[in-house]
């Protein structure tokens, strides 16, 4: 008999049937046996029944009947990550995450329900309290939570889950760099309270931003949208055709903010009654602004905007466009294009959200494109002039005020957000290396 080894299972002596390429995958899951090389007895189906499954059949007629109504068929299984109770929402009307094996993509449920029990779970409320404690050991707040650390934790998630928790009174103050701003901070315990909300819905939500967001998100940032906008201006003037980019900037963005308008967005994904009560406790069902400075206005602004992305992408058909945050910068073959554009996305943002743009402009690629902090160009990258003349600006004050400390934790991010573009030169006439931060700070 020829033996044929089982690479991903089947029988070592099952002659034509053995290893993967002949593995028998027309049975059901309780009936896997080891003749079956990709199809284990384990694995969850690709796609999930929404009734409770009849008694099955013992003829074959009976199975193939069975599986043309609830089009389940093992041929679909993959080798992809096995994930716990994967699958559309069953009879209980939880909804859960699947995984497409093949593609790796998260397809989400409509909307989320019994979400109260993830976000007041100990491990969760652990996992926020350590996050919040980041940069915050030496605080007062921190101090005085981490004393009784577990008897708060319990009493926090306690308050979160009944609904009689009540955020305490923020501290506010203004910071005048690069202008002026109103940032409100939390006390420690509301800080702990919002992380731990955060680490279960942020993902849900961040499932509805369309990839050409590029704010306050995990794998993109700054860099990766300067990147991503270099690379298509390179691509688009690579045959010497007309390139112009439009340039959008709402205005006040975070204090312009409807909470009607954002709640309409939050309900259309949340369904859970308790966390939506806790979601209302931090933002109130009516009024207009979000505080800038608090974890949860980073979320509910960047999925505020996501109206104006699915607008551009869906409805315009645009396909090189970039947001973030507020930010928006779109390349097209002609102005005239892009003012129709400017003229549609303006219209939806006034009439739907309530925003207005600042300032826009429409120019040609040759006048290079303004966006996160650089001044970019298909053939190279500078940083924005304001940018430079605030470094200089704080370099000299620290050096002259002898704070080597600060100045050398100042130059460590400022060098880091510099070598992202062609700034040899610049950091060359300040003294600032990046190798040498360190003394360069001292000089």
């Amino acid at each position: 008999m020829l033996l044929r080894p089982s690479i991903f299972g089947g029988s070592w002596i099952n002659g034509e049937n053995a290893g993967s390429r002949y593995a028998n995958l027309d049975y059901w899951p309780e009936n896997s046996n080891e003749n079956i090389g990709a199809r284990g007895a384990s694995d969850d189906p690709f796609t999930t029944r929404r009734e409770p499954r009849p008694r099955r059949s013992s003829s074959t007629v009976g199975t193939a009947v069975y599986a043309q109504l609830t089009g389940w068929s093992a041929r679909s299984s993959g080798f992809g990550e096995h994930m716990t109770g994967s699958g559309k929402a069953g009879s209980s009307g939880n909804a859960v995450e699947t995984r497409d094996r093949q593609s790796g993509a998260i397809i989400m449920g409509k909307k989320y329900r019994n979400l109260i029990g993830k976000i007041t779970a100990d491990a969760n409320m652990r996992h926020a309290f350590r996050r919040t404690t980041l940069g915050k050991r030496l605080t007062t707040g921190f101090l005085e939570f981490n004393e009784f650390s577990i008897l708060n934790l319990e009493d926090l998630s306690q308050a979160m889950r009944d609904g009689t928790y009540r955020p305490g009174q923020p501290h506010n103050f203004k910071i005048f760099d690069p202008k002026e701003r109103m940032i409100s901070a939390l006390p420690f315990e509301d800080r702990v309270a919002q992380h731990a909300l955060c680490a279960v819905i942020e993902p849900i939500f961040q499932a509805t931003l369309l990839p050409r967001t590029f704010a306050c998100r995990p794998g993109k940032g700054t860099h990766a949208a300067a990147t991503a906008l270099q690379a298509d201006m390179r691509r688009l003037t690579h045959d010497a055709e007309p390139l112009y980019i439009l340039k959008t900037d709402f205005s006040r963005y975070f204090a312009s903010i409807e909470h009607g308008a954002l709640w309409r967005l939050i309900e259309a994904k949340i369904s859970c009654r308790a966390t939506l009560r806790l979601i209302e406790t931090m933002l109130p069902r009516d009024g207009i602004g979000l505080p800038i400075g608090n974890l949860l206005s980073q979320i509910f602004a960047n999925i505020y905007g996501g109206v104006v992305d699915r607008h551009l992408q869906q409805e315009l058909g645009e396909r090189y466009w970039y947001r973030y945050m507020d930010d928006i910068v779109v390349l097209g073959q002609s102005s005239e294009h892009l003012r129709k554009v400017r003229a549609s996305i303006e219209e939806l943002s006034r009439e739907r959200l309530g925003l207005r743009f600042s300032k826009w402009s429409i120019q040609p690629v040759s006048r290079g494109a303004n966006f996160v902090g650089y001044r970019i160009w298909p053939t190279h990258k500078l940083l924005r002039r304001d940018s430079v003349a605030r470094a200089k600006r704080k370099i000299r004050a620290y050096r002259a005020g002898g704070e080597h400390q600060r100045l050398e934790k100042f130059l460590a991010a400022w060098v880091g957000h510099a070598k992202w573009a062609d700034s040899r030169n610049l950091l060359k006439s300040l003294n600032v290396h990046e190798r040498s931060v360190h003394h360069a700070a001292h000089r």
